[in-house]
């Protein structure tokens, strides 16, 4: 009996592990964490997505013709820029 209950105990135990890594495996695709300092040509840039919320630095990743993607500042007045073109070509 003894040996039973401590079987439940080890199977209770390692779920408990399991769900709590498992809950902190899930977290934001993609974060920035240095921002590129340059301006990036418009003709250049494909489309942008903005950081998780989750993330410790908010950004916006513009995407070139390459497909390389780049965190900029969003408060940068030329990345507001990109962003309201990019807008208003996409509607």
């Amino acid at each position: 009996m003894r040996a039973l209950g401590l079987l439940l105990l080890c199977i209770f135990g390692s779920t408990l592990v399991s769900l709590t890594v498992a809950n902190y495996g899930i977290g934001p695709n993609s974060c920035c964490f240095h921002y590129y300092e340059r301006k990036v040509k418009f003709t250049k840039i494909r489309s942008y997505d903005l950081t998780d919320g989750r993330c410790s630095k908010t950004a916006v990743i513009l995407r070139t013709i390459g497909d390389v993607r780049i965190c900029v500042d969003p408060e940068a007045p030329w990345v507001k820029s990109v962003m309201t073109r990019l807008d208003q070509r996409n509607f």
